[in-house]
């Protein structure tokens, strides 16, 4: 009977002591592989200066990082493995072919143990950037997601990096990006301009009045230059209102400035649209509404 529970008793501490030692796929894919790996391969330079590739590289290596859904592996990391691995002579079996990438990073996906590798390419199209991105899944060998933008400038086409790389992994686009305050300038410069051309305008309605005044009824003086007013005020009284005016109209000239820089300013200033492309705006004015943008 005790030998029976012996038996019974190691039977079951077995299994129970196994599983305590050797820790399971699912414990060791949470406390080793949280994230999934991501290389982020050296974008390919076409048409354009290499240092230029090199630094749209960087912008998705940060982007992809800063965001922390994947291990992000950079070109730098590739490269040193590729070094180490040069024996199998990877990059020689890796062409350049339309359909040689993908096998191409599925290889060297699975040299650095990455489920999921992102290539692409960045180009120039006339003046325009053109920056491809593409992730592949490299246990399935299938593409995960694609991603195209263009931009006039490496600065505008940089900026939107972070939502071509979530558009290329599949992954939630980052929050877009504030523009309250840019909209706040254009719409007070917009009011800016507004008021100065209504003082502007009040300033030579009086001026109007007092040329009457002075020559009635049309106000400009006669041929000979003379000028004959009825029920004309004091000199002093005169020379103050000019004085007023010109107030006035350096007032409405300085409104009229300063409200076409801030809408200037804010244009400049708003962030261009996460799909890429111009950046325009509807801003109130004198007739109404009007569209306007930077085209890069």
């Amino acid at each position: 009977m005790n030998l029976r529970r012996r038996v019974v008793l190691a039977a079951w501490l077995c299994p129970a002591l196994a599983f305590a030692q050797a820790p399971s796929a699912d414990r060791m894919r949470t406390r080793a592989d949280e994230k999934p790996r991501l290389a982020v391969s050296q974008l390919e330079a076409q048409g354009v200066e290499p240092t230029d590739a090199a630094a749209v590289t960087d912008a998705v290596v940060s982007s992809l990082t800063e965001r922390a859904l994947f291990q992000v592996l950079s070109s730098k990391d590739i490269e040193s493995v590729v070094a180490a691995a040069r024996n199998r002579q990877l990059l020689g079996q890796c062409a350049r072919g339309p359909g040689d990438p993908p096998s191409c990073a599925t290889d060297l996906g699975e040299l650095l143990g990455a489920p999921f590798v992102m290539t692409g390419s960045l180009s120039k199209i006339g003046t325009a950037y053109q920056l491809n991105l593409q992730t592949l899944d490299t246990v399935k060998g299938t593409v995960v997601g694609r991603s195209l933008r263009l931009a006039g400038d490496l600065q505008t086409l940089i900026a939107v990096v972070p939502y071509a790389a979530a558009e290329a992994t599949g992954s939630p686009l980052p929050p877009p990006r504030s523009r309250v305050a840019q909209y706040a300038m254009m719409a007070g410069g917009a009011g800016l301009v507004v008021g100065g051309g209504f003082v502007g305008m009040m300033a030579l309605s009086r001026q109007a009045v007092l040329n009457q005044q002075l020559c009635p009824p049309s106000g400009v003086p006669a041929s000979d230059g003379s000028c004959h007013g009825e029920n004309l005020l004091p000199m002093a009284a005169y020379q103050a209102e000019n004085q007023a005016l010109g107030v006035q109209k350096t007032v409405s000239l300085a409104m009229l400035g300063v409200g076409t820089a801030l809408i200037g300013a804010g244009i400049l200033l708003l962030p261009p649209p996460e799909q890429g492309g111009p950046r325009v705006a509807l801003v109130p004015s004198a007739g109404g509404a009007a569209l306007v943008g930077v085209w890069p």
